[in-house]
């Protein structure tokens, strides 16, 4: 018996990034952290770590070393990230997005974080989809606001999540602008081993940055 999480997965819900954010931003990103400290530990769907996360890709200097659990920034950030492996570039390299985001967001909430195994309590970020409105980050695509519909529905419709349809939605993700490689990876991880999982219980369920952001916890077993 466990619980899960679903968190949004996107950077500008990350504290000193948005330097003109809302107060309801910030109001939301409390919410968040809350949902994530209803656990002391977390683990995500993947078998290793990267050795560090952060937001290097977005040409933010900040990251966290998750060897040694440190928070870097500026000069000390881009020495660590220097004095990389070329294994460990590389599986820095790989790193989800939304896996890099959930890192730091459990760094931030200063809870344990691990791959597969190192919690009975599942954290996944989500990315719905950025072309839903004519206002969204990315031009328009037919059907993505229906296909967001779909994927909430799915997550909190019932007693329990109908995870075959869950996971048939998320193979969708990618021609949606939507990011839901790491819900798919810990859902089929619950199904393998047999566990019933509630539906989700939401705290967010709102546009940010005209992108639908949902966070909420369930519980599996």
């Amino acid at each position: 018996m466990g619980a899960f999480a679903v968190i949004p997965a996107a950077p500008v819900l990350l504290e000193n990034i948005d330097h003109s954010e809302t107060t309801r931003m910030v109001e939301l990103r409390t919410v968040l952290h809350n949902t994530v400290r209803s656990q002391s530990d977390w683990a995500l769907p993947i078998e290793t770590l990267p050795p560090v996360a952060g937001l290097g890709g977005w040409g933010i200097d900040r990251g966290v070393d998750t060897r040694t659990g440190r928070f870097l920034a500026g000069s000390d950030w881009v020495d660590n990230v220097a004095s990389l492996t070329t294994d460990e570039r590389r599986l820095a390299e790989a790193a989800d997005p939304a896996i890099i985001v959930a890192i730091l967001h459990a760094h931030a909430a200063d809870v344990g974080i691990g791959p597969f195994g190192s919690s009975e309590n599942l954290l996944l970020p989500i990315d719905l989809s950025g072309a839903a409105t004519e206002d969204a980050p990315l031009a328009p695509i037919d059907g993505a606001e229906d296909f967001d519909r779909a994927v909430v529905e799915t997550l909190t419709s019932g007693p329990t999540i109908d995870t075959a349809r869950l996971v048939e939605i998320c193979v969708r993700a990618e021609t949606m602008a939507a990011n839901l490689s790491v819900l798919a990876a810990g859902i089929r991880h619950l199904v393998d081993h047999g566990a019933r999982v509630s539906t989700l219980e939401p705290v967010i369920d709102e546009r940010v940055h005209e992108v639908r952001s949902l966070c909420g916890t369930g519980s599996w077993g």
